[in-house]
């Protein structure tokens, strides 16, 4: 079974900010998501997944210094337990990495789209 804690949506202003500091595909679902809410905690019996709210996801990965150790990747949450959630900036398609040891070659596939991810995690 999964619960989500939804926060309350991002503000149309936010996600225009987003998107005109950010020059990569995105996952489909990612904006729709956002829309409905700013963020979010998934459980699930095995898995716990925390989405970070739009106006923060640059300064995050500024902060865990991603361009620098895994450049071909953005990352918009974790898992709580030292794993990073994130995007591939070429393809959309979302992945999983350590945030130590983070690098491209460390990244392992999820799922194509935001709509899988957020029922897989």
């Amino acid at each position: 079974m999964i619960k989500i804690k939804k926060n309350n949506p991002a503000e149309v202003e936010e996600i225009n900010m987003f998107l005109k500091n950010i020059n990569f595909i995105l996952p489909d679902g990612f904006i729709e998501f956002y829309s409905n809410s700013n963020g979010a905690e998934i459980y699930r019996e095995e898995d716990y997944c925390l989405i970070w709210a739009i106006n923060e996801l640059i300064q995050l990965n500024i902060d865990y210094n991603v361009l620098e150790y895994a450049s071909k990747f953005f990352i918009f949450g974790t898992n709580g337990g030292g794993d990073a959630f994130c995007i591939e900036k070429s393809t959309g398609f979302i992945f999983v990495m350590p945030f130590i040891g983070m690098s491209n070659e460390d990244a392992s596939f999820i799922c194509n789209n935001f709509y899988s991810f957020i029922k897989i995690n």
